[in-house]
């Protein structure tokens, strides 16, 4: 026969205190972890605002194409000015003519995309910043609502 050994209500409380304060502890010490460390939104918006930097310098190379353009439609426009007379040269004016035409439109469009590329930019830098304040502020309120609930369960 096997006897079972009843443990008196002071042992058994003192167990439960055990468990419950272990309990206590970790919960707590899970509220800490959450509030201090970023989560995967958070880590997500970090690498987005590291990679506009990548964006502001290929505006910056699109400014440039813009500039060399408009050596091309200057020197192009400097050929416009040879006076030829002949059927070849005139023949060979309005090639270069329509050339500095296209070389102007495609300048404007350069120009007219990194401006618009630098506004889209200055857009998301304001975007990312504002996410990152209100995922800053929820995992605040998340962490002081989760730590008063802890702190009310364990004391």
């Amino acid at each position: 026969m096997t006897s079972v050994v009843i443990p008196s209500p002071a042992e058994i409380g003192a167990g439960i205190g055990l468990v419950s304060g272990g309990a206590c502890d970790m919960a707590s010490s899970a509220v800490q972890q959450f509030v201090s460390s970023p989560t995967i939104a958070e880590t997500g918006l970090n690498m987005l605002a590291s990679q506009i930097e990548v964006l502001e310098q290929l505006v910056a190379k699109l400014r440039g194409v813009g500039v060399g353009i408009e050596h091309v439609h200057d020197t192009l426009a400097a050929t416009t000015q040879l006076e030829w007379h002949s059927p070849a040269g005139q023949v060979f004016r309005e090639a270069v003519s329509h050339r500095q035409q296209h070389a102007a439109a495609l300048r404007e469009t350069a120009n007219q995309t990194a401006t618009l590329a630098s506004q889209g930019i200055d857009e998301l830098r304001a975007m990312i910043a504002s996410l990152q304040t209100l995922l800053a502020a929820a995992r605040s309120t998340v962490g002081a609502t989760a730590g008063t609930a802890v702190a009310r369960m364990c004391s």
